[in-house]
């Protein structure tokens, strides 16, 4: 019976055995051989990972940048109940977030649709039940957009009103309007005023 050294044994003497070019026998063990290509392995990783690298420095580092954009409502001295307005931005904006206004009456994020907002327009929409006193009048933030850009190019965008209403139901006439605020996230971490 064979026991376990013996066959370890007898295969290191049944390596395979190569003449190389000088006429001296050369035994390749599994060993060897295993070592070889987890060599090899290493070496196409390394070279794959520096390839890589190489190609990400070409480009523009700070190209994306995170903007936000308040929206504004102007009902002059009438109570604001209900909006539904249309925010679209320049090309190659996308829309990553919507959140509520300063007032108690639209702090929640306005109604959307949420595959329209990953594009650069959507339709945002919010009512409240509350009593006339407890509604904001003039000039509200209901709304803050936040965008992602690439690239330097500035950022345009327009606010369209769809519909608005007071209390009761009754439509009103306002003027909409929307601006960037002035710093973001990007200029904050590079010290940029």
């Amino acid at each position: 019976m064979k026991t376990f050294h013996d066959t370890c044994s007898s295969r290191r003497e049944e390596a395979p055995s190569y003449e190389c070019a000088a006429g001296r026998s050369i035994k390749v063990s599994l060993l060897t051989s295993a070592a070889t290509i987890w060599g090899f392995a290493f070496v196409m990783l390394w070279l794959s990972c520096n390839a890589a690298r190489a190609q990400s420095s070409d480009l523009p580092t700070n190209n994306i940048r995170f903007r936000a954009v308040d929206v504004f409502v102007d009902s002059t001295n009438k109570p604001l109940a209900a909006y539904q307005l249309e925010f679209t931005a320049s090309t190659g904006a996308k829309i990553v977030g919507i959140e509520g206004g300063e007032h108690a009456a639209f702090k929640e994020a306005p109604f959307y649709d949420t595959k329209a907002m990953q594009h650069e327009r959507v339709i945002i929409g919010a009512f409240s039940t509350a009593a006339a006193d407890k509604l904001p009048t003039g000039k509200t933030r209901v709304a803050t957009i936040h965008l992602q850009t690439t690239g330097d190019e500035p950022l345009r965008f327009e606010v369209q009103v769809k519909t608005v209403a007071t209390v009761e139901g009754r439509k009103i006439s306002v003027q909409a309007s929307a601006e960037e605020k002035q710093r973001n996230e990007n200029d904050k971490a590079s010290g940029q005023k």
